[in-house]
């Protein structure tokens, strides 16, 4: 595991040679001044994950009902994966459908329903068709004298009642008729809701892909409010990507192309390499970190979800290298032939994990006194 300096740290990656240390003749100790590289670098842990993985989840609540997938099994892009129970909303559908045969049947040509108003519509027209005869018989008598006017008034009121009855039971019945297809259509439209819901009890697959995990059991609960909603992850498990977690604070300093070296707990071993190809632009609030994505070159089995170390390659830093406790107000003492002597060096200014950079001053093979 990649020991963690800070989070940005310092690594030496390359020295050419060990650090000698020599215990000359009048007992004292020199270091051999020699050519180091250092890199800079940023450290995060993360994960790794497939580049088109998705967690499928439900949008109801209830008990798993069926499962028709297992952890390894293919599957396509809205093929169902589960079943959430949903006894409710079937029963309600069942209710609805006798309701909407109910009014169908109704509303049929020859039911009794349609029989019994059209039976009523019809004597109120023959109640109707009568006070007109007589109306008319007894207008012809009006207008020759041979009878009174209150008589002639009273058939021209039942008239006006008969054709008002009759209107009235025509109204009636249109109403109902447009009651029940409005009730009609408005249930339909509820069973329609209905099954539209239904739907959202069985999870579909969204995307092509391969069940990476399965998260539930048949009979386990589920609740679409809480993260218990997660049924499987889906995704292709040849298109890996390493999620590196970093520390907001650092994010400027990384570019997309840039190198980073990982290690997994798997392979303790193994170092894998590979390059930055994305910066998520939003930071996660809680671990005020941002999901950095690389390419990674694994060349051996790799599983979705193992745990990664990484160290994002800042800068690499190549040159004379010396302890920085060797050096005191900007200066070393070296030792040339048999005698010691006080040198001035220039440095970068930069603290290399306890050491220094030197630009001039000193050259490879120079011995620096240690301690007098």
């Amino acid at each position: 595991m990649l020991k963690k300096i800070a989070l940005i740290i310092l690594v030496l990656v390359v020295a050419v040679g060990a650090v000698f240390v020599y215990k000359e003749k009048n007992n004292y100790k020199t270091y051999q001044v020699q050519k180091r590289q250092f890199v800079k670098s940023v450290y995060a842990s993360g994960y790794i994950d497939t580049a088109d993985a998705v967690v499928v989840k439900s949008e109801v609540s209830g008990y798993v009902e069926k499962i028709f997938v297992k952890e390894g099994d293919n599957v396509k892009k809205g093929q169902p994966i589960a079943v959430i129970s949903n006894q409710t909303i079937q029963e309600n559908i069942k209710d609805i459908d006798y309701q909407i045969f109910s009014l169908k049947e109704k509303l049929s040509p020859n039911s009794a329903f349609r029989k019994e108003n059209e039976a009523q519509i019809e004597i109120k027209k023959q109640v109707l068709e009568n006070a007109k005869k007589i109306y008319e018989r007894r207008k012809t008598l009006f207008e020759k004298g041979l009878i009174p006017k209150e008589q002639f008034e009273e058939v021209a009121k039942n008239l006006q009642i008969a054709e008002n009855d009759y209107k009235k039971q025509l109204d009636a019945y249109k109403d109902s008729v447009s009651t029940l297809e409005y009730q009609l259509k408005s249930l339909t439209a509820k069973k329609q809701s209905l099954q539209k819901e239904l739907e959202k009890y069985v999870i579909k697959s969204p995307i092509d892909g391969k069940v990476l995990r399965k998260f539930v059991n048949e009979g386990d609960y589920i609740n679409s409010m809480m993260q218990t909603n997660q049924i499987v992850s889906v995704g292709n498990p040849d298109k890996l990507e390493t999620v590196l977690l970093v520390d907001e604070e650092y994010i400027p300093k990384i570019k997309e192309g840039m190198e980073v070296i990982v290690k997994l707990d798997s392979y303790p071993n193994k170092v894998f390499t590979g390059k930055i190809k994305s910066i998520e632009l939003q930071s996660d609030r809680n671990s005020r970190t941002v999901k950095v994505k690389a390419d990674v070159n694994y060349d051996f089995p790799i599983v979705v979800n193992m745990t990664v170390e990484g160290n994002i390659i800042l800068s690499k830093e190549e040159g004379i290298f010396i302890p920085k406790e060797l050096v005191n107000d900007g200066k070393v003492k070296v030792l040339q032939g048999s005698e010691i002597k006080e040198v001035s060096i220039q440095t970068d200014g930069e603290d290399y994990n306890g050491f220094v950079k030197v630009l001039n001053g000193l050259k490879e093979g120079d011995k620096i006194v240690i301690g007098k």
